[in-house]
């Protein structure tokens, strides 16, 4: 067999980077962000209608999903660490709740199927990889279907606040470049604001972006 386009290399190769970058952090500190679902989410989850199908895209180890599960919702979990997939297999396991797990680039994948509802919590990528990250949303969801996201914003790094992220601004998202994107969808919910984490590691407070916005019907 011939080798594969220089394109379709790159991409494993940065896949398999950010796999064992995330590898590494969830083996040396499992349960890096804790075990109770992101607040942001759970004051969220009321939006969804019963027995919702959810995808959570850059799940770790999995406390949303695990939230929503036990809520009644069908769960589907994407991320490219295997070892954060273990121990969102372990959470899931410990608190009964039923999970689909896929080892997946959350950007890249292409499943063939549709949610009624798309999660994701400080899912942080390049510039140039974001519009392709925010078209998938689009993609993966029914019409109708809600995303819930939740970000920190440029503001995390250039004002100095500790309570992690990525270590530089251009990672980070604004309201402007969501709203840019989902343009003709509507924001239930668009917000910039201070908050307080108390996520594992992430502990303080931290300049966010958290949005609920509903793709048109």
């Amino acid at each position: 067999m011939g080798d594969r386009p220089m394109g379709a290399r790159r991409q494993a190769d940065e896949a398999s980077e950010r796999a064992t970058f995330w590898d590494e952090k969830f083996g040396r500190n499992p349960e890096l962000f804790g075990t109770a679902p992101n607040a942001f989410v759970a004051a969220q989850a009321h939006r969804l209608a019963p027995e919702s199908r959810v995808l959570e895209l850059g799940a770790g180890e999995g406390r949303n999903a695990v939230f929503l599960a036990l809520l009644g919702h069908d769960v589907t979990v994407v991320d490219v660490s295997p070892v954060a997939l273990d121990g969102a297999r372990r959470l899931a396991d410990e608190k009964n709740a039923d999970l689909t797990l896929v080892r997946a680039d959350a950007s890249r994948w292409h499943p063939g199927a549709h949610w009624d509802a798309v999660v994701t919590t400080f899912l942080h990528l390049l510039p140039e990889d974001r519009p392709r990250l925010w078209q998938r949303i689009d993609d993966l969801l029914v019409p109708g279907g809600l995303l819930i996201g939740l970000f920190f914003r440029p503001e995390q790094r250039t004002e100095g606040y500790t309570s992690g992220g990525p270590p530089t601004p251009d990672r980070l998202v604004t309201l402007d470049e969501l709203h840019a994107h989902y343009a003709d969808w509507t924001f239930h919910v668009a917000e910039a604001p201070e908050t307080h984490l108390s996520d594992g590691m992430m502990e303080g407070p931290a300049a966010v972006v958290q949005v609920v916005a509903q793709k048109p019907g």
